[in-house]
């Protein structure tokens, strides 16, 4: 069994500082990207000492964990809100995201250069995976802009897919011809639809969600058809800020998990799950057997050891669903939160995590050890 993560590191303090530095105007941006590529050649470091196949750049120059990568592509814009209330009593601060045109690809994205950077570092010596944000969710946050009426933010609804599509796999084909071996989607999207609450005020606001099921699952298996059979192609399915999607095993119309892990043509499904949650491993026997599962059982928020002999325990639960040889292991989420400020723990405890989760691997193959 081998051990992975989603890619997403807690940067270090100096980096921390330099961001709040270069945004009050402190330094220029030649300074802070300097501070910013030590970074990521550290965090690069990091991962192929502690003997992960796939290296990252870390997530480490993105402000948000999506729209960062919208913004870069044609037909997206940025706008900046830093004054009154977005649907809260308290003062916003927060970049909006505005259509402006048709979405396509842009082949001077700068998530290029920095894969480049990164590709460069790693020298050959480990495999490269890019993150992208899932088209499902570009898809869906699209829907929301547009308080359901597409004509009220987009010139062509009827083509509307059809170009997140385009925009995504020339993206894909751009990074393979750069060097990238996995493409990780990070998709909160299908997590969404399995929250009772938040799909409720989908029907309420008269959305089919048995025709946004597929819609979603049509854009994210258009992103990846055709693309070249070298390349990886994961996706990470996560709850959003939940981080564990209620999973359900039952294949009824409204469940939109047999569906999608059935049917979503990726080479490897990243799978967070509660440790105590025996039914919710039930899931996985939707996941075809020529499918890998990379199994998210290691709480990365918190600087407290996890519970190996839960994980332990669970993980020979799962081996009796799923052969050995298709598993792998990780922690649950990346490590980096959302905001830079509020985390639970530092830049080593991760490190330190990644560290007791290799120790055990042994003892997860069936091998004799000790954690």
């Amino acid at each position: 069994m081998e051990m992975e993560t989603v890619g997403i590191f807690l940067p270090e303090e100096s980096l921390i500082s330099a961001r709040h530095d270069f945004e009050r105007g402190l330094i220029d941006r030649t300074t802070f990207t300097s501070i910013e590529n030590k970074a990521v050649c550290d965090v690069i470091e990091r991962q192929i000492a502690s003997g992960l196949p796939f290296v990252t750049s870390g997530e480490l120059r993105r402000k948000h964990w999506a729209k960062d990568f919208w913004f870069g592509l044609n037909g997206i814009s940025c706008e900046h809100v830093d004054t009154g209330h977005i649907y809260q009593s308290i003062e916003s601060i927060t970049d909006l995201v505005r259509v402006t045109c048709k979405i396509d690809f842009n082949p001077t994205h700068p998530f290029f250069d920095d894969f480049v950077f990164m590709h460069e570092v790693v020298d050959g010596r480990a495999k490269c995976r890019q993150i992208l944000p899932s088209p499902a969710n570009l898809l869906l946050e699209i829907y929301s802009l547009s308080a359901g009426n597409i004509n009220n933010v987009y010139a062509s609804p009827d083509t509307l897919i059809e170009d997140i599509v385009r925009a995504y796999h020339k993206t894909a084909i751009r990074l393979y011809e750069l060097g990238c071996d996995s493409l990780l989607y990070d998709d909160t999207a299908l997590g969404l639809m399995c929250d009772d609450n938040y799909t409720k005020r989908l029907l309420q606001g008269g959305i089919d969600l048995i025709k946004l099921h597929h819609e979603l699952i049509a854009v994210i298996n258009g992103s990846l058809e055709r693309l070249p059979n070298e390349m990886e192609k994961c996706i990470y399915i996560s709850g959003g800020d939940t981080i564990i999607p209620e999973w359900e095993f039952i294949d009824y119309p409204d469940n939109v998990m047999p569906k999608a892990l059935s049917s979503i043509e990726a080479d490897k499904f990243f799978i967070p799950l509660e440790l105590d949650n025996d039914y919710a491993i039930e899931v996985l026997r939707h996941i075809p057997q020529n499918k890998s599962i990379v199994l998210g059982l290691i709480d990365a928020h918190t600087p407290l050891q996890d519970n190996l002999e839960s994980v332990i325990e669970i993980t020979d639960k799962i081996k009796k669903i799923v052969k050995e040889s298709r598993l792998a292991i990780s922690p649950r989420t990346g490590f980096k939160l959302t905001n830079y400020d509020k985390r639970a723990l530092l830049y080593e405890d991760q490190w330190r995590k990644i560290r007791e989760l290799r120790n055990c691997l042994p003892i997860l193959s069936g091998r004799t050890a000790c954690c």
